[in-house]
């Protein structure tokens, strides 16, 4: 059974609206939630450098192979 047509429709073009602007106060605290999200990031990094160090230095005291680098370990993610 044929899909019956809307007189009109075919030939009509959708318009898209534009987004209305947030307001000032949503975009400030937009802001400071990626300002706040780039200090974690940044702390977290720190953090990952000081366990890599301080799991050099348990291997070193343990007696495992000092030849071992923090650069050359990977975590469960494959990061550093």
């Amino acid at each position: 059974m044929p899909k019956s047509e809307v007189p009109g429709v075919a030939g009509r073009k959708r318009v898209r609206r534009r987004p209305a602007e947030l307001p000032e106060g949503v975009a400030g605290q937009i802001a400071e939630i990626c300002r706040d999200l780039a200090v974690q990031a940044k702390r977290m990094r720190q953090l990952q450098d000081q366990a890599d160090e301080l799991r050099v230095v348990i291997c070193q005291w343990a007696g495992e192979s000092s030849a071992e680098s923090p650069g050359g370990r990977t975590n469960r993610g494959g990061r550093r």
